[in-house]
């Protein structure tokens, strides 16, 4: 069986069966590939938007959650009622290490300046929500827009109508 992306593809029937001599391909060059390839790859866009949105959400060194309040949020995470919602939602209980991670690189923070400290959970949080956007979820029923609709929200007929018998 052939892995996709691993292995080379097997020569075809149609390619071995033909008379007179085979035509060369041309070889990879980089500089041929760099033309057709993205400037930004997906992940580096999604974590430039993740980046943006995280500074907002911290804009300054008091925002960034203590260690105390991610020890709180990961021992609740084991409490009876999230451990029932998640069993009676997915059917298994919750798996909360990502939150005891988090925990614990807050512990790793603590000797660093404030607002190095600051970056540094944005970048991580980043990271995250880029990942986290590129993986399929349960959650994912639309698309997330790029450009604003025109005309939305659409004018309600009687703001169509008064407009125009005014003028």
């Amino acid at each position: 069986m052939r892995v996709p992306f691993f292995s080379p593809a097997p020569p075809s029937s149609t390619e071995s069966s033909e008379a007179g001599p085979s035509t060369p391909t041309p070889a990879f060059t980089p500089a041929a590939s760099a033309a057709t390839a993205p400037v930004v790859n997906r992940f580096e866009h999604m974590l430039a938007d993740e980046t943006s949105i995280q500074e907002a959400q911290y804009p300054t060194y008091d925002e960034v959650p203590g260690c105390m309040r991610l020890l709180d949020e990961f021992l609740m995470c084991y409490a009876l009622v999230p451990q029932l919602r998640s069993f009676y939602r997915r059917g298994e209980m919750s798996d909360c290490t990502w939150k005891f991670q988090d925990f614990k690189y807050c512990m790793s923070l603590k000797s660093s300046d404030p607002e190095e400290k600051r970056q540094l959970w944005i970048k991580r949080r980043a990271e995250w929500w880029a990942q986290r956007r590129l993986n399929r979820s349960s959650e994912d029923v639309w698309d997330l827009r790029t450009e604003r609709l025109e005309n939305f929200p659409p004018l309600a007929p009687e703001d169509v109508s008064s407009d125009t018998t005014t003028a």
